[in-house]
């Protein structure tokens, strides 16, 4: 009898202490400089790489005292002007490089940071 009571007790306990089965949820995070290709897929209704920027990761649109540059496969596209001129058709993925990232792998002209491009 008391085997039973203390099974049952034991039972009672792990029961309340069950969280309903979500254990191990977690948030998606959305990576901050870094916008990959399958979120690219579900921003319904963009056009163009500004588009989806704009929607995904606004803060990448605001220079800190500078205008980020826009880079598309390692070759300098201009300012963010240039965003509107790529297709969403052709992007692999987004990438957004601190200044001082910007500034060791593209020069010194990119104080306000760049917005990286990589087409399929």
């Amino acid at each position: 009898m008391k085997t039973k009571l203390i099974l049952l007790t034991l039972f009672l306990v792990f029961a309340a202490c069950s969280n309903g089965g979500t254990i191990n949820e977690k948030k998606i995070v959305k990576p901050r400089y870094y916008i990959p290709n399958e979120e690219i897929q579900t921003i319904i209704g963009v056009n163009n790489v500004h588009d989806i920027v704009s929607r995904s990761r606004p803060v990448w649109l605001r220079g800190r005292g500078a205008e980020p540059s826009v880079y598309m496969n390692g070759i300098p596209m201009g300012g963010l002007d240039a965003l509107s001129s790529i297709s969403v058709n052709m992007v692999k993925d987004i990438k957004f490089l601190t200044p001082s990232e910007a500034t060791t792998m593209y020069g010194t002209n990119n104080m306000g940071g760049v917005i990286e491009v990589r087409t399929k």
